[in-house]
This record gives structure tokens, C-alpha cells and sequence, in this order.
């Protein structure tokens, strides 16, 4: 028999009733995101290394995808090109200083991200926060893959008790 401690079950409590709070409300975006679409990046500077497959970019980052954006300070692109013709493709986005990520219907913030373009992956850590409608989640560490449209916190650091922390709003009642 499978046993759950105290902090799993409080994810899965918490993740049941975001789900729950949230149905009524649109779903989110991001689940059904076109990762497919290009990338526009712009930001104050950029530095290119072309030999480490990089480029640097610094000073209120902006990447939008479709109706997802992504923000940040600094912002590292990894891309590889098979041939000097070829253009080159990115693969990896590693966000640093307040990262954000706002959707239609969801935002998202922490101290870091890293978007895995490949494998379809954003992963948000630092102190996050994830809100969408006045439902509020808090932890230290949030992945979210935008193919299944999962989404998986771990505990908040820094608290004494390193949980997941949640607040939900309730629909009011038909009179």
C-alpha cells in the first residue's frame, strides 16, 4: 500500500482544489499552448557567443510566444545550427531576476525560470507565485508542461514548515 505523507497530501489537496475553484473559469492557456510558434525576444542588450551557442540577452527581457509572455532581467539563450546556413534554433530559455509569466488566464513569478523549449517545459523557482482568477498558489519550485498541461509545485522555502500554500475563492452561491 502506497502512503502519502503530510506534504503530498497537502499538494494534492491544494491542486484539487485549484482545479476545483478554476473550473468554472476558463482553463488555462497554457495547456494548449502552440509551442510551435515563433519567439520574439527584445531587451535592452545582447551579447552573442556564437562558438558556446548562446546569446546573452540583458535589461527588461521580453519573450512572447503566442499569447504567452515571459519576462525577466537577463535571459540566456541556448541555440545550436547544424550549418553555418542552417538559421539556428533555440532550445533552452534560462531566465535570472524577477521572472514573469502571464497568460490569459494565469501569471506566474519567481526568482528564476527556465523554459525547455525541446521538451516543452517551464520551470519557475525562487519564490513563486501562481495566480489565476483569485485563486493564489505559493511554493519554491513550479514546473509546468504545456504539452499535458500538469503543473507540479514543491514547498516553499524559507518557511518553518516548507509546504505548499494556497488560497482559493469560492463561487458565490445562486440566490
Amino acid at each position: 500500500m502506497m502512503r502519502f505523507n503530510g506534504t503530498y497530501k497537502t499538494l494534492f489537496v491544494c491542486a484539487a482544489l485549484f482545479a476545483t475553484s478554476t473550473a468554472l473559469r476558463a482553463q488555462s492557456v497554457l495547456k494548449s499552448h502552440d509551442t510551435y510558434q515563433p519567439i520574439d525576444i527584445s531587451a535592452d542588450r545582447l551579447e552573442m557567443k556564437q562558438k558556446q551557442g548562446r546569446a546573452i540577452f540583458r535589461g527588461a527581457v521580453t519573450v512572447t510566444q503566442g499569447e504567452m509572455t515571459f519576462s525577466s532581467e537577463t535571459l540566456t539563450v541556448f541555440y545550436a545550427s547544424n550549418t553555418e546556413s542552417e538559421k539556428p534554433s533555440i532550445s533552452r530559455l534560462d531566465a535570472e531576476g524577477t521572472v514573469t509569466l502571464v497568460s490569459k488566464t494565469e501569471s506566474l513569478s519567481g526568482d528564476w525560470g527556465v523554459y525547455d523549449v525541446d521538451e516543452r517545459l517551464i520551470t519557475i523557482g525562487g519564490n513563486v507565485t501562481f495566480r489565476q482568477g483569485e485563486s493564489i498558489l505559493k511554493g519554491k519550485r513550479l514546473e509546468f508542461d504545456l504539452v499535458s498541461g500538469i503543473a507540479k509545485l514543491d514547498g516553499q522555502s524559507g518557511g518553518t514548515d516548507g509546504r505548499v500554500k494556497g488560497s482559493f475563492s469560492v463561487p458565490e452561491k445562486d440566490k
